[in-house]
């Protein structure tokens, strides 16, 4: 009885264990919001498959439940990520925020001077730089570490497939 539980809410155990590990370890033991992410998807991952191993210890049939679990935790995971960089760089959001906390509001030249176009890409490649996800070699900027662009292929191929384009500005 118990396992049958276990088999329809383990991808919801493994999101949980994956929010509370990223949380953990942005506050307290990594330094980055993208690590702490990957580190908590890799622990929910790992929940999960304990889960669905103690599962087939009780001779439930182990592929078909694992498969299944992988599926959604990853679609867990995947909005959960999308969650997060939802609230930490859409410029709408941060802008809505900023207006909330300011008291009296902003002035367009305010707000047109927190949000230079220049100043936002040049903060941009510095993150990117000093993360080593993009180097810069005479002069000119390369791909680093692959891990944002592997990333970045992945969703334009989902686009792809859900969308029928790269980008839904695409005509």
């Amino acid at each position: 009885m118990l396992e049958d539980y276990l088999g329809v809410f383990n991808s919801v155990i493994a999101l949980f264990i994956n929010v509370i590990t990223q949380i953990l370890c942005l506050r307290y033991a990594v330094n980055g919001l993208l690590k702490s992410i990957f580190l908590g998807f890799t622990f929910g991952l790992l929940g999960l498959l304990t889960v669905q191993l103690y599962i087939a210890s009780q001779d439930i049939e182990f592929l078909p439940g694992i498969m299944v679990n992988i599926v959604i935790y990853s679609l867990f995971g995947y909005c959960y990520f999308h969650f997060i960089n939802l609230g930490e760089t859409a410029r709408r959001v941060r802008l809505l925020r900023e207006l909330h906390e300011s008291n009296g509001g902003l002035t367009l030249e305010e707000i047109l001077k927190r949000y230079n176009a220049e100043a936002m890409v040049e903060l941009r490649l510095q993150r990117l730089i000093s993360s080593g996800q993009i180097i810069l070699k005479d002069g000119r900027l390369h791909v680093g570490k692959p891990v944002l662009s592997f990333i970045s292929k992945i969703i334009i191929l989902m686009k792809l497939i859900l969308l029928g384009r790269k980008s839904e500005l695409d005509s």
